[in-house]
């Protein structure tokens, strides 16, 4: 599978104490343009000794994952491919993708390195779903480097579907299934929901396992405009100059994207939007109908909300959140006093004294095709309970209901976000 025919071996740790000294190396396969077959990047992948189980590079990644050595892993495919971006002015001048587990960027060095625009961190989807709110943190540290960030395998389970607009990719990669299997209505629904993310955010959809003509046909179908696989590797093209033509990797990201908010979910929501008052009789519908929207989201909503106290997370709300557990991809509940899991599957969060959080009461649901937020703040009445006053603000803007679900993510417990 070699794009970049020359190879180079590094010390693989504890995985080459078991395959054996020099039997890992780094390899660079080309990404080309579906539309002028010109290779426009490059991801690095590490494999194994050549003929044995480990020569793939995926059963490689599989055994280092059931061994515990994906930091190992990692630190080869890192050093490689930051090692070859010194060496080769052809790898400096296309992007370089670089999958690297959330686990393994505390360990690697010289992270520096690879910015500039050059580098394409690239997670797995199973991360957005394990611990979202520890990815969210990674990430915003890499982009501050000037990385740009793929996530891969999209399309496997519908639940990262609900959280690339918290993530921010730059480019959505299509698992290979998509492209082998018969047009399904899981099929559509991937395709409408990445369709609608990149609409928003002019992201780049790149697919995986082109091994034919036919599927660079389906691959453009499906929406994406840049592919690898053996199709492309099979026939070595070199990499264009990138003066010669404008890529569609040609990335302008900002260090600040995806970047968490320090603000409160009201506090975003009421900067230069008008709120209104009303008694927390009326707020608990409006809460109750983007519930209802939400459990019809087939998986592919992130639900979250925010109670004040714990007493306020009554037993009959923590029985419909419980049933929106089971139907949506992820559903947090925050208040003073609550704990790590207030009711099945739900992913609970302890707010601590003096945030102002504590004093908001707040739903947000985010759907690749449904976005609101509710949200409020008390008056600090007396009283009987449904006839507290708030203030608050109603919003559909995308934006704003990702800002408001990032503040909420960002104080789960990081322990917690891999139920």
């Amino acid at each position: 599978m070699n794009g970049d025919t020359s190879t180079r071996s590094f010390d693989g740790g504890g995985l080459e104490s078991i395959l054996g000294p020099g039997s890992l190396h780094i390899d660079f396969v080309p990404l080309v343009d579906l539309l002028t077959s010109e290779v426009i990047g490059h991801e690095a992948i590490v494999g194994g000794p050549e003929g044995s189980a480990f020569g793939d590079p995926a059963a490689l990644a599989s055994a280092a994952r059931a061994m515990n050595m994906t930091v190992d892993l990692d630190l080869v495919r890192w050093e490689g491919a930051v090692g070859r971006i010194a060496d080769s002015d052809a790898l400096k001048a296309v992007p370089l993708f670089i999958a690297i587990d959330p686990d393994s960027l505390p360990h690697l060095p010289d992270r520096v390195q690879a910015g500039s625009g050059t580098a394409v961190l690239q997670l797995d989807e199973t991360s957005l779903i394990r611990r979202p709110a520890q990815l969210l943190r990674a990430v915003a540290d890499v982009r501050r480097l000037g990385w740009a960030i793929a996530v891969d395998h999209v399309g496997v389970r519908p639940e990262s579907l609900a959280l690339l607009p918290l993530l921010e990719p730059d480019v959505v990669k299509l698992d290979r299934s998509l492209i082998t299997r018969k047009p399904s209505l899981f099929t559509a629904r991937v395709v409408n929901a990445v369709a609608a993310y990149t609409e928003r955010t002019g992201a780049i959809v790149m697919a995986e396992g082109i091994d034919t003509e036919e599927a660079v046909h389906i691959a453009l179908a499906l929406g994406a405009r840049v592919g690898q696989g053996r199709y492309f590797t099979e026939q070595n093209r070199s990499p264009v100059e990138p003066s010669e033509k404008l890529s569609p990797l040609n990335f302008r990201t900002s260090p600040e994207r995806g970047s968490m908010p320090r603000s409160s979910p009201y506090q975003l929501a009421a900067a230069g939007r008008d709120s209104k008052p009303s008694t927390k009789r009326l707020l608990v519908e409006m809460s109750k109908g983007l519930e209802s929207i939400a459990s019809q989201s087939l998986q592919t909503a992130v639900i979250l909300g925010s109670f004040e106290k714990r007493e306020h997370f009554t037993v009959l709300t923590a029985r419909r959140w419980e049933v929106m557990a089971t139907q949506a991809a992820l559903v947090g509940a925050l208040a003073l006093g609550m704990g790590p899991e207030p009711a099945p599957k739900v992913r609970g969060a302890d707010l601590e004294l003096g945030d102002p959080v504590c004093d908001e009461w707040v739903v947000v649901v985010l759907s690749p095709h449904f976005s609101a937020v509710l949200a409020a703040k008390d008056f600090g009445d007396t009283g009987a309970d449904m006839e507290r006053r708030f203030s608050y603000v109603l919003s559909h803007d995308p934006q704003l209901t990702v800002d408001c679900a990032r503040s909420l993510l960002s104080r789960l417990p990081v322990e917690r976000t891999g139920l």
